[in-house]
């Protein structure tokens, strides 16, 4: 596993033990961290797959059918997370950070595959 992948398996570990411990920076924590390990991983996975046994097919799908329920609270949550960082601001800038914010966990999702 490369530094990277190690530091975003990290990052999730503490954000699952926020959770755990009941506290909801967990999901800020978790999310992003979630989404930038699966963008790391699945595609050296699939390449791996290929060529290997169906255990590594097998690991492939696990790791892009865990990014969907994550993708999904992402969803429910950036606007929530929105309100929460920007209290007195308008409706638009929340629409604008949680834009920017989507568009961020997508690149987190995509460019790390495209490297």
């Amino acid at each position: 596993m490369s530094g990277t992948a190690a530091a975003g398996a990290t990052l999730l570990a503490v954000g699952a033990l926020a959770l755990l411990a009941g506290h909801t920076w967990g999901l800020m924590v978790s999310i992003p961290a979630h989404l930038t390990l699966v963008g790391r991983i699945w595609p050296q996975l699939s390449l791996a797959a290929a060529s290997a046994s169906a255990w590594r097919a097998a690991a492939t799908a696990l790791v892009i059918v865990t990014a969907i329920p994550a993708l999904a609270l992402a969803a429910v949550v950036l606007p929530q997370i929105a309100r929460h960082l920007l209290p007195g601001g308008t409706p638009r800038a929340r629409r604008l950070l949680v834009a920017g914010t989507a568009t961020a966990l997508a690149a987190a999702l995509i460019l790390p595959s495209a490297l």
